[in-house]
């Protein structure tokens, strides 16, 4: 078989691992806080699976890479303040 088909059908095994997991830890007796924690961070590592192998990015030059995995820290930043308002709730 083909290396890139390898990578991709692993890849996509992967996935469907990394999302089982996130469904069955969502069923967890898990506090709030480190539940949106852990489930964004499958979904961040997700995400970047995808741009890797999907969209090309393994073969791309490193300062390429960087530059387009720069949000990520912004997100984890916006990740502190919804955290935050996790205990909060809407009352009317």
């Amino acid at each position: 078989m083909n290396s890139h088909v390898k990578l991709y059908i692993s890849n996509a095994i992967l996935l469907a691992l990394l999302t089982i997991a996130e469904v069955f830890i969502y069923d967890m007796e898990i506090p709030r806080n480190g539940l949106v924690v852990l489930l964004l961070s499958i979904t961040v590592t997700k995400m970047m699976l995808v741009a890797m192998v999907y969209m090309h990015l393994k073969y791309e030059t490193k300062t390429l890479r960087r530059l387009l995995f720069l949000p990520i820290p912004l997100a984890l930043f916006f990740l502190c303040g919804v955290v935050y308002d996790l205990s909060f709730s809407w009352t009317f």
